[in-house]
């Protein structure tokens, strides 16, 4: 399954459409789940999308990720770092469509 992870800092749903639009292109009739955080903060210690992204990247549930740009995810380096070894461990290619 390809993951689409979409992340505002704020509750601007322009913001979330932005992302959404730059991922379309990507999934055109291919199956797909959306890990959705709107008004979280990379800093904030609760991320459930993001945490259940990588728990089904480490059940192997997901074969690629698609995110707007590498900050969505985090912009902490080391919290990235990690996120990225892992998708590296699992053979899951990640893809910024920004």
């Amino acid at each position: 399954m390809v993951a689409v992870f979409i992340r505002t800092a704020s509750d601007d749903f322009r913001k979330t459409e932005r992302q959404m639009e730059s991922y379309m292109p990507h999934v055109k009739n291919v199956a797909h789940k959306v890990y959705i955080e709107i008004d979280v903060k990379t800093i904030d210690s609760d991320r459930p999308g993001l945490s259940q992204l990588i728990a089904d990247i480490e059940a192997g549930l997901v074969n690629k990720v698609i995110c707007h740009s590498a900050e969505r995810i985090s912009r902490n380096p080391v919290e990235l770092g990690k996120f990225m070894q892992l998708a590296n461990q699992k053979n899951v290619p990640l893809v910024f469509a920004e």
